[in-house]
């Protein structure tokens, strides 16, 4: 907080809360102390944060919940300034120090605050300045700083440079010269909420982008080990060949052979390994087993190859949502979205539920005929799994991330539009990673033909049929 900006701050603040009544002092969820005073009829709720990122002191409108917890410095407080009242507050050696002095019967304590980047603090002091407690305690270094400790007396902080009252400054970002007349203190309140909600979005931002990093290297590690069973599982073929080989040389073969030789019908050659102790029919039973298992095992690897790709596109999706992302009200969304995915654990008793709303979709209407267009994964699944009718046309930009889009088809037409399935699967093309492409593969297919897995991520779907249709990307 910049000098300019808490002189004229402290000067409002001995003027409205001078003589009132400490009623309470709490700690809040992002740490700032806040102390309710009474006065003239009217509570005043002060903010002191302590936060060496953004160390502040003014009232603020809002009084937030109170942690359950509270520093250890909160609860001295409250042992001896409970019942005081603010007998001053004042700047002190013209610099970035407030001290605030309360009062009760023959008691007087002295709460000051240091607003000094990295090294502010919070020291309350008797009235001979004795230091009584600290938010921070700072032991003698070896460097010479000073010990602000318990017991110490409390010396004050030397100035290091001197500001002119009346100068222009643009400390934490904030043009002095906006200091409104009628309330420093509004001002301040106003410009802290909206800084401290920047400052949540972008840790919300990277909270998430991190999250999104993490479970796509896990998704691409997996898509990798898949593949490389799929190769395992692809010798299929070879299993059912060498099956095939022993039973139509029979004739040749006899137990007690490790391997034998044999002409495929392709008039090559194919070397067969054998079980000395197995009979040749037992020999042939034997690899058409491993051929059965290979050949399910090569299903299922499909499957699972094909769920991760798509769970892939889901999230790269839900990268480009945060990139795109303009409050927080699309980044809370998107974590929504991830918490129901299972990307991210949920909040104690967070409760995780679809609510469908306008916002989970945009609508179209193109001649007629009312187009739907997915909002992150779950606005996909909305209109995919809670919308759409089996006779719906249902598009997908292939292969990348995109929105789900539907055609609403309510007299089950047989046959779509060509315009109209044209103009969707711009749209699919247009909200989807290929938005600036020439020319983007769109699937679609029948709401009947899509599946969600049991147990699937929101936006994973399988299709059991599907066409594709080359377009370019075209927004409403």
């Amino acid at each position: 907080m910049d000098f300019l900006l808490l002189s004229h701050v402290v000067e409002e603040l001995s003027i409205l809360v001078t003589g009132s009544r400490l009623e309470r002092v709490y700690q809040g969820a992002g740490g700032g102390l806040y102390f309710i005073l009474h006065h003239s009829k009217k509570n005043y709720i002060l903010l002191i944060s302590p936060d060496r990122t953004l160390p502040r002191l003014h009232l603020v409108t809002v009084k937030p919940a109170a942690v359950s917890t509270p520093h250890a410095f909160v609860l001295y407080l409250r042992s001896r300034l409970y019942g005081t009242r603010v007998s001053a507050i004042s700047l002190l050696n013209s610099d970035r120090v407030v001290e605030i002095r309360f009062s009760k019967s023959s008691a007087e304590y002295r709460l000051i605050f240091e607003l000094t980047g990295a090294s502010a603090n919070l020291i309350l002091v008797d009235s001979s300045s004795r230091i009584l407690s600290t938010y921070y305690l700072n032991a003698l270094s070896e460097r010479g700083t000073r010990a602000l400790m318990p017991g110490l007396q409390y010396v004050l902080l030397k100035k290091k440079f001197m500001q002119p009252f009346g100068a222009t400054s643009s400390v934490d970002g904030y043009r002095a010269k906006n200091i409104s007349a009628s309330s420093p203190n509004n001002e301040a309140d106003i410009y802290y909420q909206r800084l401290g909600a920047q400052r949540e979005f972008a840790l919300l931002r990277t909270e998430l982008s991190s999250n999104i990093r993490r479970e796509l290297s896990k998704t691409d590690r997996r898509i990798i080990a898949l593949f490389h069973d799929l190769k395992s599982a692809d010798r299929a073929g070879e299993y059912r060949q060498a099956g095939d080989l022993i039973l139509a040389n029979l004739d040749r073969l006899k137990t007690g052979s490790d391997h034998a030789d044999l002409l495929s019908y392709d008039g090559n050659t194919v070397a067969v390994v054998l079980d000395p102790k197995l009979s040749p029919t037992r020999n042939a039973a034997r690899y058409f087993k491993k051929y059965k298992k290979a050949k399910t095992g090569h299903e299922i690897i499909v499957r699972r190859l094909r769920e991760a790709d798509e769970e892939a596109l889901v999230l790269k999706s839900l990268r480009d949502h945060i990139r795109n992302a303009g409050d927080m009200n699309d980044l809370a969304t998107i974590r929504f979205e991830l918490v129901a995915g299972g990307y991210i654990k949920k909040k104690g008793k967070e409760k995780i539920r679809v609510v469908p709303t306008p916002s989970s979709y945009r609508k179209i209407v193109f001649h007629s005929w009312e187009i739907l267009v997915g909002k992150g994964a779950l606005g996909n699944d909305y209109i995919t799994t809670k919308i759409a009718h089996a006779e719906d046309l249902w598009l997908h930009a292939e292969g990348m991330p995109g929105s789900h889009v539907l055609v609403k088809n309510p007299h089950r037409v047989a046959d779509i539009p060509e315009e109209v399935l044209l103009k969707a699967a711009a749209l699919a093309a247009y909200y989807s990673k290929g938005r600036n492409a020439d020319k983007v593969s769109v699937t679609y297919t029948r709401a009947k033909f899509v599946r969600k897995p049991k147990g699937a991520k929101p936006g994973l779907v399988m299709l059991m049929e599907r066409r594709s249709i080359m377009v370019k990307p075209e927004g409403q």
